[in-house]
């Protein structure tokens, strides 16, 4: 296979990725806004909601990018006995568990979180609903002790209890959401929580800064591509491979950020910022921006950009040229993500 062909099979392969998503399971009882919950991890309504009676029979599904979101039906009813449930739905294929609940929580949500347990499984306790939390003569951090202390005993097991409000009128801060998702984050696997990260919402600066370091791990896969085909000496090949890896890479940058291209249009490129945004939008002007840097008077610039990966030095100027510009449209996206998310919080204050 030569180096062309070598890095079309490369770029078909990173467009794909590896190809296991996260699959995270809610369960709990009906009503308790677990379909909300989902759609507010990821700031898009991909769950339906209703204010009917949830009468889930089967697992339902809810694929998002990466992650594959799961609403389990109840354990241990008279449809789906305990003794029959772990071999009809196999529950241990998933990476995490979430036990959603907005009143008492109920035996059988006990019972199936005991069963876990004793698998080694991770599971996460979320009291949804907050905002309605209310008790004569008691603050809300006093309700919301009495509500852990009685989790705790009821599931003999300290645990810690998340509790979020889906209610878009409150500060992000005020229900939840992001402390939730930081959790999420912690309890899966390294590349895992990786992959949840990506497809969050970010509604702090703390999640908007992990965005930023999880982008830049796209902008090293790039640059190493870009190094591989520098050996290729044809520069018209170069140039359109290199433009097809950056494509990629610019892409999966505002995705990570939840930059839409109707955004960046919408602009009409008034902003300096999202000038720079635009530049990633089309081949040609993506072309052109490497065309520009990949000169001798650049060669310079460039080199001080491109850093050692492992064992794997990137010497050639493409792939210095292909950091320089990763990185450009990286800061350039976290600015504008920034700002945006400024003015998002000043709205809901």
């Amino acid at each position: 296979m030569d180096i062309k062909m070598q890095a079309q099979d490369f770029i078909e392969k990173w467009g794909h990725e590896d190809g296991k998503k996260v699959k995270i399971v809610f369960f709990g009882q009906p009503g308790a806004g677990k379909s909300s919950l989902i759609n507010e991890l990821v700031g898009e309504k991909i769950a339906a909601t209703s204010s009917m009676t949830d009468t889930t029979r089967q697992a339902q599904m809810i694929e998002y990018n990466e992650v594959i979101f799961v609403d389990l039906p109840g354990y241990d009813t008279s449809e789906f006995p305990a003794n029959k449930y772990f071999t009809q739905f196999n529950p241990l294929q998933y990476d995490l568990f979430l036990c959603v609940f907005s009143g008492k929580l109920q035996q059988a949500d006990i019972n199936f979180f005991k069963t876990l347990k004793r698998l080694n499984r991770q599971c996460i306790f979320v009291r949804n609903k907050v905002d309605g939390l209310y008790a004569a003569n008691k603050t809300v951090e006093e309700i919301k002790t009495e509500i852990t202390d009685d989790v705790c005993r009821q599931l003999t097991n300290q645990v810690k209890v998340f509790f979020t409000s889906c209610r878009k009128n409150l500060p992000a801060t005020k229900r939840g959401i992001p402390e939730l998702q930081e959790e999420i984050i912690l309890c899966l696997e390294p590349t895992l929580g990786d992959k949840f990260l990506r497809n969050a919402k970010a509604y702090t600066k703390s999640i908007l800064a992990q965005k930023k370091q999880e982008a830049a791990k796209a902008i090293n896969k790039a640059m190493i591509m870009a190094a591989g085909n520098g050996l290729n000496p044809l520069f018209g090949v170069d140039v359109g491979i290199d433009a097809k890896i950056m494509d990629i890479m610019y892409k999966r940058i505002r995705k990570m950020f939840e930059i839409s291209e109707e955004e960046i249009n919408t602009d009409g490129g008034k902003n300096k910022l999202v000038k720079i945004l635009a530049r990633g939008l089309k081949k040609d002007t993506i072309v052109k921006g490497l065309e520009t840097l990949m000169t001798k008077e650049m060669k310079k610039k460039t080199a001080k950009y491109i850093p050692i990966i492992g064992q794997v030095t990137a010497m050639s100027l493409g792939a210095g040229t292909m950091y320089y510009l990763g990185m450009e449209y990286l800061d350039a996206c976290y600015a504008y993500a920034q700002k945006r998310l400024e003015e998002e919080i000043k709205m809901r204050a």
